[in-house]
C-alpha cells in the first residue's frame, strides 16, 4: 500500500509534524512493502485560495496549471489518503479543507484523519 500523508502546521515541530512522522513509522514497520509519501503543505507553499485561474479551469477556459497536474497525480499514485492536522474550534485548517474539498481524484480512495485536539 502507498499513502499519501497530507500534515497541515505550520510549525515542524508540532504534535502535529510529530504525528505524521510516526504514521509513516507505523505504516513501514507493519509491513515491509508499505510505502508512502509526506505532503507538508506549509512547506510546500500551498495556497487554499480559489482564485480567477481556478475558475477559468472550472468552466474549461484553460487547462490546469502544472502544479495541479502534479498535485492530481500525486493523490493518483496514492491507496490511502492521511490527513494530520490540528482542530481548531472543531475544524480543519483551510489549507487540509482546500486540498480535499470537491477533488474527483480521492473517489475510491481510503481517506484516514489524524486529529490532534
Amino acid at each position: 500500500m502507498h499513502a499519501l500523508i497530507v500534515v497541515d502546521h505550520d510549525d515542524p515541530r508540532s504534535l502535529t509534524h510529530v504525528l505524521a512522522q510516526q504514521i509513516a513509522k507505523s505504516l513501514s514497520e507493519s509491513d515491509p512493502s508499505n510505502t508512502f509519501e509526506i505532503a507538508d503543505l506549509h512547506a510546500e507553499e500551498f495556497d487554499p485560495r480559489f482564485g480567477v485561474a481556478d475558475w477559468a479551469v472550472h468552466h474549461r477556459e484553460s487547462a490546469p496549471p502544472a502544479d495541479v497536474l502534479a498535485e492530481q497525480a500525486r493523490i493518483e499514485r496514492a491507496d490511502a489518503l492521511v490527513l494530520v492536522y490540528p482542530v481548531f474550534w472543531c475544524r480543519c485548517r483551510q489549507c487540509s479543507k482546500a486540498g480535499s474539498t470537491g477533488c474527483s481524484a480521492m473517489a475510491g480512495r481510503t481517506i484516514l484523519t489524524a486529529i490532534r485536539p
